[in-house]
């Protein structure tokens, strides 16, 4: 193989890398966003907050923090296809809150019973 053939695989190769990323990143935080969306949604329902206010705002910063997590805690689990989305949408929708309360939860239970 020369090297101009060497290079353009290479560049074929990243650009093809990079676009399974971006498809990835792109996917996870439209997921995310949807499960916080969720929760935001069920926060106007019980009366708490109003749909649109500087909280649907919030939602967004906090999809994209959560999003990033649930990403790498499905490819930590190696989840894809069906299960991966819907780890991802769960994850949303509990978020910081809900999961340190679910983790605390696991953590006790693993320990058993206190004395």
């Amino acid at each position: 193989m020369d090297i101009v053939s060497t290079i353009q695989q290479m560049l074929t190769d990243l650009w093809a890398w990079l676009r399974q990323v971006m498809d990835l990143l792109g996917v996870t935080m439209v997921l995310a966003y949807l499960g916080r969306l969720a929760w935001h949604a069920d926060q106007v329902q019980r009366g708490r907050r109003r749909f649109f206010s500087k909280h649907l705002w919030w939602e967004l910063v906090a999809a994209v923090a959560i999003g990033i997590v649930a990403d790498g805690a499905v490819a930590y689990a190696g989840l894809t296809g069906a299960p991966r989305t819907a780890a991802i949408v769960t994850i949303a929708y509990l978020g910081p809150r809900g999961l340190e309360h679910l983790m605390g939860r696991l953590i006790d239970a693993r320990r058993g019973p206190s004395a």
